[in-house]
């Protein structure tokens, strides 16, 4: 089975024609090493219409035509079907990476609109977590235990590796309010998503700023100003990262706020949230926060936009940078696939 040796992100092929509802085989690579994207033939195995709805252990998770989900290596010839009830997945993880005859792993995922638990092994049978009770915002495994980011702040850790999965942990750490970016980024202009980042030791939570409407000048607006008598579709990409925030949970009971995270950098979004050395990255920058667009209501919602808030955030000066900054919508979105260790 081959392994990347740096980051991509799986992007639509530059044959996909703009009005075609249905993604092709087709997608382009977008290498972070050399900034260019390259197109690669019949990626998803004749598989029309497949659709990415996260990534893992340098392994795409897909939902097919028929809401069936498929894990799939892009640099291998082998992949995995299971059966899937039509929900809709919002994140998806896996345990371990899988090998080419391995159906031991588990995929866990974040679905429905309430973002329930729910998980699957061996067979094809998914299990939801009914004791979770909180509606969640990102998944991770480590050590064959389920880490999940509950919406308030709270971590719940699940062994599922059990005929009887059950919760062995759940703390909720306060976190102080910070004054000055609630007013840098009033609510009625911003939204929030959280992540969850288990980087060495440490656990960390990104907190992620989005403007819900933004002009051709990139500045958030309110949503009228986007608007005339003549045209009542907004102008550009109504909605695009502006922060991000990183916090370290400490002694389990509090959220610290971190200025830098060193040589590290973090990829969030669709694909599991991941942290890395800038050493093992070739192409990459030291400190920054890599994310793409998983505002999925939204980008399901309208067929002029989603997909286009694409970019790296630097910790460092707060600067972002959009790979594609004059594209109003990419469909499906990008995906970063992550090397394996």
């Amino acid at each position: 089975m081959a392994c990347l040796s740096v980051p991509y992100a799986i992007l639509p092929s530059l044959q996909q024609k703009d009005d075609d509802d249905i993604p092709t085989i087709h997608r382009s690579i977008f290498s972070l090493l050399d900034n260019k994207r390259y197109e690669h033939k019949n990626m998803f195995k004749n598989l029309r219409g497949a659709w990415c709805v996260g990534s893992s252990y340098g392994w795409i998770v897909l939902l097919d035509k028929y809401a069936k989900p498929i894990i799939l290596n892009p640099f291998s010839e082998t992949y995995f079907v299971n059966n899937l009830r039509k929900s809709f997945v919002v994140k998806a993880v896996l345990n371990h990476s899988p090998f080419l005859d391995d159906k031991n792993y588990i995929l866990a995922i974040i679905y429905g609109c309430y973002c329930k638990l729910a998980f699957c092994c061996n067979s094809s049978v998914w299990v939801e977590l009914s004791d979770a009770k909180n509606s969640y915002c990102d998944i991770v495994f480590k050590n064959n235990y389920l880490y999940a980011l509950a919406q308030d702040g709270s971590i719940e850790v699940w062994d599922v590796c059990q005929q009887n999965p059950r919760k062995i942990m759940h703390v909720k750490p306060t976190m102080e309010i910070d004054e000055q970016e609630d007013k840098e980024f009033p609510r009625d202009l911003f939204s929030t998503q959280f992540y969850m980042v288990l980087s060495e030791r440490e656990i960390l939570l990104v907190k992620r700023y989005i403007g819900n409407f933004v002009n051709e000048d990139g500045e958030v607006v309110c949503e009228g100003d986007l608007l005339s008598d003549e045209d009542t579709q907004p102008l550009i990409c109504p909605y695009r990262t502006k922060h991000f925030s990183v916090y370290v949970l400490v002694n389990s009971t509090k959220w610290e706020k971190v200025t830098s995270l060193q040589d590290r950098v973090l990829f969030v979004g669709a694909n599991e949230s991941t942290s890395m050395w800038v050493q093992a990255l070739p192409g990459s920058e030291a400190n920054t926060i890599y994310f793409s667009d998983d505002r999925w209501e939204e980008m399901n919602m309208d067929y002029s936009y989603g997909g286009h808030d694409w970019g790296v955030f630097s910790l460092q000066d707060g600067s972002i940078k959009l790979h594609l900054p004059y594209t109003n919508v990419i469909k499906p979105p990008p995906i970063w696939l992550l090397p394996t260790t």
